[in-house]
């Protein structure tokens, strides 16, 4: 019984009784956990977020994390499983605690794919590749100043901060889109769509998120064996200062 006293003076709880407060315990961790995300976003200014086949979220002052990846470089096995985390993505809001694990999910699904150089691989002829960073160079002339970047054989890195006068990340990652598409399409002898339709992007929410991407972008040639030191290989950005974010 409550209150019930044994001879030492301690209370006696019935195993109801401590499942109850264990379970009262739990919510309020959780609570508290979601809690301290949504604090942790309420600092951040974000000044858009819309939907395409993915969830996109701009915000101020912070650095973005940008893939792109040529169309075609996914086979169909992974495309099933791409499709089943859109519908995912679809039914939450990208303040949902659950977010991040499906970006990351995602992330690895193309991932673990894209390194095999499946599909439409451009990026294997020096004309391309060299048109390509040109490209990715002009997107500080839309004020996105680009810290690291490296083209693969089948799709693109990028690690962008947004500069004191920019375009709208949408739109400046669109006109990257476009007319580096024109213009490889050209070099290629080529026709139809070049990217995909989309594109995944994720703002860096500390320092050593950022860091570890970066030494991602810096490490993806090595893993795909493509050199032995990411420094040797030759089609890459890596100007990256955390003075940019000062």
């Amino acid at each position: 019984m409550p209150g019930q006293r044994s001879q030492d003076g301690r209370d006696r709880f019935s195993d109801s009784e401590r499942l109850l407060k264990l379970r009262a315990t739990l919510i309020l961790l959780v609570r508290l956990k979601i809690f301290d995300f949504f604090w942790e976003m309420s600092f951040e200014q974000t000044m858009s977020r819309w939907r395409g086949r993915l969830p996109h979220w701009e915000v101020a002052e912070r650095w973005h994390f940008i893939t792109i990846r040529c169309q075609g470089s996914l086979p169909p096995e992974a495309r099933v499983k791409i499709r089943e985390i859109h519908r995912a993505l679809s039914q939450i809001t990208a303040t949902d605690p659950e977010f991040a694990q499906l970006q990351r999910q995602y992330f690895l699904s193309t991932e673990k794919y894209l390194d095999q150089n499946f599909g439409f691989a451009p990026f294997v002829q020096t004309t391309a590749n060299r048109s390509c960073l040109e490209d990715l160079e002009r997107l500080e002339g839309d004020g996105w100043l680009v810290g690291e970047a490296v083209i693969m054989p089948n799709h693109l890195h990028c690690v962008i901060y947004p500069g004191e006068k920019h375009l709208p990340l949408r739109e400046a990652l669109s006109r990257l889109k476009g007319r580096s598409a024109r213009r490889l399409n050209v070099l290629l002898k080529r026709q139809g769509r070049f990217w995909q339709q989309d594109w995944f992007d994720r703002w860096m929410r500390n320092e050593a998120e950022l860091d570890k991407t970066i030494n991602y972008i810096r490490q993806n040639p090595v893993k795909a064996k493509l050199v032995d030191d990411w420094r040797d290989y030759p089609w890459r950005i890596s100007k990256y200062d955390a003075s940019y974010a000062s």
